[in-house]
C-alpha cells in the first residue's frame, strides 16, 4: 500500500471533493502529531499545536498559492505554532519571577500600568469579547485567581480544553497587543 500524497490530496480537496479533504485533514493531523511530539513532549499541548495548524491551514488551504507545495507550507505552519508556543513557554518562565511594582492580592495594590497600555489592552479584550466570549470569560476567570478545576467546573470543559482555549485566547490577546487587532 502507497502512501497518500498530501500535495494530491490538497489538490482533489481544493477542487471540492470533500472526502478527499477529510482524509487530508486525517494524514495531516496524523503526521504532524509525529513531528510535533519529538519537539514537545507533552501529549496535551502537543495536541494543542497541532490543532492550531490545522485550524490555520484549514481557513487558508483553499485560497493559498504555493512557491513549493502545499505540504511544504502546511509544515512551516506547524514550524511557526511550535515557535509561538516555546517563546510563549518562554515568557511564561520569565513571569515566575515576580516584579516588585506588579499586583499582590495580599497588599491590595494595583500594577502600575502606562494608561496607553490599559487603553490597549482594554480594547483588545472588548476585541476578543465581541468575537469569542468564551475566550474572554475564560481569561476573566483564570485572572480572577479561579483554579482550573473550578473553571472547568463551571464552563463545563475538560481540563485540556481549558487550556487550549487560554492559550488561544492568550494569543489572541498577545497578536491584539502587538498589530492592534485580532486575526
Amino acid at each position: 500500500m502507497s502512501r497518500p500524497d498530501i500535495n494530491i490530496l490538497h489538490a482533489d480537496a481544493r477542487a471540492g471533493d470533500r472526502t478527499k479533504e477529510g482524509e487530508l485533514f486525517q494524514l495531516l493531523r496524523a503526521r504532524f502529531l509525529v513531528f510535533v511530539h519529538l519537539r514537545i513532549w507533552d501529549e496535551s499541548d502537543a495536541e494543542e499545536i497541532v490543532q492550531d495548524a490545522l485550524l490555520v491551514i484549514f481557513r487558508e488551504y483553499r485560497n493559498m498559492s504555493f512557491d513549493t507545495s502545499f505540504a511544504a507550507w502546511a509544515y512551516q505552519v506547524v514550524e511557526h505554532r511550535i515557535l509561538a508556543y516555546l517563546k510563549t513557554r518562554k515568557r511564561e518562565m520569565a513571569r515566575t519571577v515576580r516584579p516588585a511594582n506588579e499586583f499582590d492580592p495580599a497588599e491590595q495594590k494595583p500594577l502600575n500600568l502606562d494608561p496607553e497600555l490599559k487603553r490597549r489592552l482594554l480594547g483588545c479584550l472588548q476585541k476578543i469579547a465581541y468575537s469569542n466570549r468564551r475566550y474572554t470569560r475564560i481569561l476573566n476567570l483564570h485572572y480572577q485567581g479561579y483554579t482550573t478545576a473550578e473553571i472547568c467546573a463551571r464552563m463545563q470543559l475538560t481540563p485540556s480544553n481549558f487550556y487550549a482555549i487560554l492559550s488561544r485566547a492568550r494569543s489572541l490577546l498577545d497578536f491584539c497587543l502587538e498589530k492592534g487587532d485580532i486575526k
